[in-house]
């Protein structure tokens, strides 16, 4: 299944090209597209990650999602204009003029279809695999990235290689995806071949839920006076044993109430009804999610950055000089240069020293990095662009290396390894697995937001550019349009967003501190310890 992903996830980078290639649509329209695409991926997981905790668990939803992948591989594949050119009495060229109503709508369910089976392996495959006694670390699932290269072992390496230099050689797009739908059905041949002897963990209820029931019982019991009494609490022993007072955070104090017993019931009457009483570690958990979702919206603009390898900076590698010597590397290349970077990163900074909340602060820097270098080798193509008459001959080669490109890919790539490693290791630092397995859907659930605020952004800067009489950033073809700018401006975000990050951090860690006292737990304060 892992190698279907990654092959699947090859052939879907390239949508971009597809659209403007044999769609001939505007640059925007197809980024549009592609960031509707990504934004699916990341809200997707969301829904699945309640489906799977309170009802499915991670086989149904794993073997739902592989159908799902499977079908939306195969649309796909109908989609392209020669497959269906003698049913729908079309031409089978890969042109405009053949295709039809039929096959965008072919395009955009196939698009949903495979959106659904990538949330699906993201969101079951590490859990399924616990659940084979399977040794596995955890976070190396927790990415919301098509690519699930994170934790490659060396086999998985070698196949990606291969696939990174074999696949731009196939030229007819129903092969380009169409080998991929075939491995993905054989993946699922493969899986359904054991089902009888997976192990299956029951499903023991979501996390929203129990989020859900402490905000009820809280708002049941908001006008209760808080009692002096520990033995007035629900859960005191399961929470804290032999402490005097327990280690309370100090925000949302009013959802302990949740867990208030109150006098005019016995216990058991009580805790029959978990939305009217609730004990202190649910209390906890949910005060730990609430404290932590100020710190989740700062992952709007990961979003906005992320999509970058999947719209733009394809487009950039599709117009440039892809020759060493005598040799035609493929533009695949690049995102070979960009899991690496996201695999390898990370792994680079824990052998030196590492905290999370860090590793976050770096990689928002190395954002503004990326968009920086990013707008400079734009801004060197389009003077290459313009020195060779070429601003109006989208088609033709501009003479300059793609391997330009290489530093921005790495970069975007250690952006991407950096926050999914930090985000994973402050969370599972903090919840029990199920409720980080929550937590990190709703982190991509931010991402994925992100991705759709893109289209809007997009927006926004273009109708901005073209007032006064200005020619405007955006225009049909890259060639034409001023994409250094908005990449310059991109690193203006982001940058501007480091500041209410740190912000939020020291008072995270300043709060934190505070638990640290009230246990007796003291540390030197610290605004990147975690």
């Amino acid at each position: 299944v892992l190698w279907a992903d990654i092959l699947a996830g090859y052939a879907l980078w390239m949508l971009m090209i597809y659209l403007t290639d044999v769609w001939k649509l505007k640059l925007t329209h197809a980024a549009g597209i592609v960031n509707v695409f990504l934004g699916l991926v990341g809200v997707i997981p969301f829904v699945l990650q309640f489906v799977v905790d309170s009802f499915l668990g991670n086989f149904w939803i794993l073997l739902a999602s592989s159908l799902s992948y499977c079908a939306g591989m195969g649309i796909l594949t109908m989609s392209t204009p020669p497959v269906l050119a003698d049913t729908l009495n079309t031409c089978n060229a890969y042109a405009p003029e053949c295709i039809g109503n039929a096959h965008h709508m072919l395009f955009f369910a196939a698009l949903v279809l495979i959106a659904v089976g990538i949330s699906g392996h993201s969101v079951c495959l590490g859990g399924f695999l616990i659940e084979q006694s399977v040794e596995v670390n955890v976070i190396d699932f927790s990415g919301r990235s098509l690519l699930t290269l994170f934790g490659g072992n060396w086999p998985t390496f070698i196949f990606t290689v291969i696939v990174a230099f074999a696949l731009p050689y196939i030229k007819p797009w129903s092969l380009r995806f169409g080998i991929p739908a075939m491995f993905m059905v054989l993946a699922t041949v493969v899986f359904l071949s054991r089902s009888c002897s997976y192990s299956r963990d029951r499903p023991d209820g979501s996390p929203l839920t129990l989020l859900l029931k402490v905000l009820s019982a809280a708002a049941f019991k908001f006008f209760i006076p808080r009692p002096p009494s520990l033995t007035q609490y629900h859960g005191v022993l399961e929470y804290s044993v032999l402490v005097d007072e327990i280690p309370p955070l100090r925000c949302c104090r009013c959802l302990e109430k949740a867990a208030i017993i109150l006098p005019n019931q016995t216990l058991e009457q009580q805790a029959q009804n978990q939305w009217k009483l609730s004990s202190l570690t649910q209390v906890r958990n949910a005060q730990y999610i609430i404290f932590m979702i100020p710190l989740a919206m700062a992952f709007v603009l990961w979003g906005l950055i992320s999509s970058l390898s999947y719209t733009y900076f394809v487009e950039q590698a599709k117009t440039m000089n892809r020759k060493v010597g005598s040799l035609t590397v493929p533009i695949t290349i690049l995102l070979w240069f960009w899991a690496q970077g996201r695999r390898l990163f990370p792994r680079f900074l824990c052998s030196l020293w590492y905290a999370p909340v860090t590793g976050i602060a770096m990689s928002m820097i190395l954002g503004v990095v990326c968009c920086i270098t990013a707008g400079s080798v734009e801004s060197r193509r389009l003077g290459v662009v313009k020195k060779h008459g070429l601003l109006h001959k989208p088609d033709e080669e501009v003479p300059m290396s793609v391997f330009w490109l290489v530093p921005q890919f790495v970069l975007l790539g250690a952006v991407d390894g950096l926050l999914e490693f930090s985000t994973a290791a402050i969370l599972l630092n903090k919840f029990v697995f199920s409720w980080w397995k929550f937590m990190l859907t709703f982190v991509n659930l931010v991402h994925g937001l992100g991705c759709f605020g893109s289209v809007l952004t997009v927006y926004i800067a273009g109708e901005i550019s073209n007032g006064g009489g200005h020619s405007g950033w955006f225009h049909d073809t890259l060639n034409e349009s001023r994409i250094d700018k908005y990449y310059w401006m991109l690193a203006w975000l982001i940058a501007c967003n480091v500041v209410p990050y740190l912000f939020l951090t020291c008072w995270y860690s300043y709060m934190n501190q505070k638990e640290q006292i009230a246990t007796g737990e003291t540390q030197p304060f610290c605004c990147c310890c975690c």
